[in-house]
This record gives C-alpha cells, structure tokens and sequence, in this order.
C-alpha cells in the first residue's frame, strides 16, 4: 500500500480549524477524566506524555504541533517511545493526529495533535445541524453527513470496545491496560501475550514490565488492524504475528537492542567457557570485548 498523501498545511488558520475546546477550563476538566477513567491503562510515561500536549494545547486550544523528538527529550525517551505513546492514547480515543506538510517546500512535518473533548462526535453533529443552511449546497452538507457518520462509528466501535473489557471476566497473567483486547481477541490474549515474554526468554533477556506491555500494545494492534481489514486469521497465525512482532522489536527498538547485544555476547562466551578443554586455561579477556569495551 502507498504511502497517504498530506493534505493539510502545517499553520495558523489550520491549528485555530482543529482546535477542540472553546476554554481553557474545558480543556483541563477533560484531561483530569480522561487520567481518572483509565487510570488502570496509563503509566507514568503515557501520562507525562499528555501532559506535555495539555501543556502546549493552550494557544490554539487543544491542539499543539511539538515534534517526537521534542517530545522525547522532555520525557527522555526515545521517539519510537514517544510514537508508540501516541498511538496508544489515539487507540484509546484521547487524542487525534494528523500529518502535515509545511508550505514553503510542502514536505512533511510535525504532527498537528489535538485533544479530543469527551463524546466528540456528539457534539459534532450538533454543531453541524446548527451551521448547515439547509436550502443550499445540499451536495456538501451530505458528504459532511457522511463524515460525521464515520466518525461516529469510530468512536462507537472504540466504546463498544471499552465496554466489552468491562462486561468479559479479568483474564488472569494479562496486565491491566491490555485487558480491553478481549473485544476483538477474546481469551486469545492469555496466550498471545505469552508469545510477547516468550520472545524475551528466546532473546535471554530481561526487559522492564512496562516496555513488554507496550510492545504487546503493538503486536495486539496489528493484530486487531488484520481482524478489521476482515482476515480471518488462525489462532497458530496470530501468535507467529505477536511472536514475530515482538521478537523483531526487542532487537530493534532502541532501549532494547543494546540489552539484547550485550546479552548475546555474554551468553557466548559463556558457552566458550563451558567448552571441555585437556589444557584448560584462564579465559581470555578478548572473549568478554563485547560486554566490557576492551
């Protein structure tokens, strides 16, 4: 599939369009209950992320254009963190992003990310009967219509995900914030996210709880990317897709890869150690270059 084409530029006139809320005090009661409903979803990283955006969403109210790499430094991360982040809050409904292009040359630049108000597409269609002049520009008010349309069904099928997670039994070994997967994985997810540690213990490493989740994020959105497109996947084929996923991220993620390198290079000459030897000789420090730096 081609790359989407940039339709919006990156300005003034553009941000006040996606600007989301009338009021600052809008603004930050929607923050504080959105931290509040998915207090069990959001770590300490996730949350200091939409902070940053609450922060820098005051000019053009609810939206703000900080790049990544900003991002990242102010929380010192990475910015495959921060995108990760991101696309975990948009899935989740708290914010939306969208790709721009800057004027001058029309290349790409950074996002414009925009807080939405709770029940968004409600409050949309109101505003839309409101200022529509229904005796004229009929063709333009139906295809608004039909915007509207598809906005809510997103939202829809993002509640109707939530609310599956609340209906279905906690599944037991699968934190928290990857409960609500049951909507489109059902019980599955015990077992894919097994296939998430199981790539960790491959690998022979150890990696902080948080990292793993967001790396389950990942797999199990791709996963739920597959089931929407209407694939109708195996269960064998789902966990190589999680296996896979994860087991490519802990390698190349970069607070990961140098965790699995160092690993790797102590396990072998760990196993060089092992070997049986008849003149058997204190080790050689060039067998531990690689995790020592000589």
């Amino acid at each position: 599939m081609g790359k989407k084409r940039i339709e919006i530029i990156a300005g003034k006139e553009t941000y006040e369009n996606l600007a989301t809320f009338h009021s600052i005090d809008k603004l930050n009661e929607t923050v504080r209950t959105y931290k509040e409903t998915y207090k069990d979803q959001l770590n300490k990283t996730d949350i200091a992320v939409l902070d940053i955006l609450h922060r820098h969403s005051a000019k053009y109210t609810g939206v703000s254009f900080l790049t990544k790499n900003s991002i990242a430094k102010m929380v010192d991360r990475t910015r495959r963190t921060i995108v990760n982040i991101c696309n975990k809050l948009e899935s989740l409904g708290i914010l939306k992003q969208y790709a721009t292009k800057r004027k001058s040359d029309m290349q790409q630049t950074s996002n414009a990310i925009a807080i939405l108000p709770i029940q968004d597409s409600e409050q949309e269609v109101k505003n839309e009967e409101s200022n529509q002049n229904f005796t004229q520009e009929t063709q333009k008010i139906s295809h608004q219509k039909n915007n509207i349309f598809l906005k809510q069904k997103h939202n829809i099928n993002h509640l109707n995900m939530i609310n599956a997670s609340k209906r279905t039994p906690y599944i037991k070994l699968v934190p928290k914030n990857l409960q609500h997967y049951q909507a489109f994985l059902g019980d599955k997810i015990k077992i894919l996210y097994g296939r998430v540690w199981l790539a960790m213990k491959k690998l022979d490493v150890h990696i902080d709880k948080d990292i793993m989740q967001t790396i389950a994020h990942i797999a199990f959105d791709k996963l739920v990317d597959y089931i929407k497109e209407g694939r109708n996947l195996t269960a064998e084929q789902m966990n190589k897709i999680v296996y896979t996923i994860s087991y490519n991220q802990l390698s190349e993620r970069e607070d990961t890869k140098d965790i699995v390198k160092d690993q790797q290079a102590i396990t072998r000459a760990l196993i060089l150690l092992d070997q049986p030897s008849e003149n058997k000789k204190a080790p050689s420090l060039s067998l531990f270059a690689d995790v020592i730096g000589v």
